[in-house]
């Protein structure tokens, strides 16, 4: 961890995080160990209604604390002084409501308090972020969006639902599926946090495989999962900065708040990684970019019958290089990958590329990174200084080497 920043950024803020009825709930389990990731505490809430869809024990696992679940709870018979629906708001640096149901929405908008979370939402005295959740129809109701256009007035942020399929098929038309975890956040952490340190930079992030077309339905490529590239490309986002991740095939959807430009070939990532270079200030080649392809592509598929076949390999373009040679003042990291020699060979590659940052991970052994969500990696920079670091998710990895990021950005401004 540096000075500078670290992989805690919600460190020292308590957070209540409400759950209601719905069948987003689940979500709301995923929502509670990201944040309790990012350093929150975290009071979980659940309604009567959410106890159908969820129970405790998951919330209190991930974040330590026992989710309060009625009004009075009752301690060895007798009430406890303290009312919690009034400590908690003067405890609270936010309270986030997710998923936030039609009629809760409408409680909160119109002043009632008949049960915990409403009766919590009348004393709050923190920011509340609300999280929709419901059927599109119910969503598009005048009704609703009335009581939503209130609490906006009142300051509150309420979030657009997002579209798509939803638990039934016939609700999949318009909008009401709850934001991911994800995007809640990055609400949560712009709400809470000083202005991030890479607000204005403008950087480029690659991710995933590249695929050679042998025949109509084969090709060759690598084991790349695309994680740690998308990993970088969120946790930069999170803290500032305008991204753009040209990603190879992969299973990962579009981090939030990221321009996503989907390729295949190394070609296609070559244009479109060079295009996108012209106005960044930082790049970071995460991707396993594919080092050949075939000679000469089939255009019908090969057929097994046809005896044995031989394919004539030849160089793909090396992406990172020809950046390097137009980086003039900007930041430029690339990734190595290695199954021997691993500080030796990053190194030729840091100066034959003109890099100013590459990380070195094995991909073999216990240590393989490639297609994992965790990393072992050794960062070096142009002077050979080492930085290794232990086995991490590559989510915490990224917040290093963003930060190193950081700093050279800084000083090349």
């Amino acid at each position: 961890m540096t000075e500078e920043n670290n992989t805690a950024p919600l460190e020292g803020k308590f957070i209540v995080l409400a759950v209601t009825g719905g069948i987003a709930s689940y979500k709301s389990i995923e929502l509670a160990r990201l944040l309790t990731l990012d350093g929150a505490q975290v009071q979980p809430i659940l309604t009567q209604n959410a106890r159908a869809f969820v129970q405790a024990l998951p919330f209190q696992i991930l974040t330590g604390h026992m989710p309060i679940e009625a009004m009075f709870p009752i301690e060895g018979g007798r009430h406890p002084g303290d009312m919690p629906h009034i400590s908690l708001t003067d405890r609270s640096d936010l309270i986030v409501l997710a998923p936030a149901t039609a009629n809760i929405i409408a409680k909160f908008a119109r002043g009632m308090g008949d049960d915990f979370v409403s009766t919590l939402l009348l004393s709050a005295k923190a920011p509340v972020i609300v999280a929709p959740a419901m059927n599109p129809r119910m969503w598009a109701n005048p009704a609703v969006r009335e009581n939503v256009h209130l609490l906006r007035s009142h300051g509150h942020l309420v979030m657009e639902p997002g579209a798509g399929r939803m638990a039934r098929a016939e609700e999949g038309q318009g909008r009401g599926r709850m934001p991911e975890p994800s995007e809640i956040l990055t609400e949560v952490r712009r709400l809470l946090l000083p202005e991030p340190d890479l607000a204005g930079l403008r950087l480029l992030v690659s991710a995933g495989p590249t695929r050679e077309k042998w025949d109509a339905v084969r090709f060759l490529s690598n084991r790349s999962s695309g994680i740690m590239g998308f990993a970088l490309a969120s946790v930069a986002c999170l803290r500032g900065a305008e991204v753009t991740l040209v990603s190879g095939p992969v299973s990962l959807p579009d981090p939030p708040g990221v321009r996503t430009i989907r390729v295949e070939s190394t070609d296609e990532m070559r244009t479109a990684a060079l295009n996108a270079w012209k106005n960044m200030d930082a790049a970071i080649m995460a991707a396993a970019v594919a080092d050949f392809r075939p000679a000469n592509p089939i255009s019908g598929k090969q057929k097994k019958e046809s005896g044995s076949a031989s394919i004539e390999l030849e160089r793909t373009p090396d992406i990172i290089a020809e950046m390097g040679h137009k980086k003039g003042n900007r930041v430029l990291v690339g990734f190595a990958a290695e199954t021997d020699n691993l500080k030796e060979n990053a190194l030729d590659k840091l100066r034959r590329k003109q890099l100013d940052l590459i990380v070195a991970n094995a991909v073999s052994g216990e240590d393989d990174a490639m297609g994992s969500e965790t990393s072992r990696a050794h960062l070096f920079d142009a002077s050979g200084a080492e930085e290794a670091f232990p086995l991490l998710e590559k989510h915490a990895l990224a917040e290093f080497i963003l930060d190193r990021v950081a700093k050279m950005w800084e000083k090349n401004r």
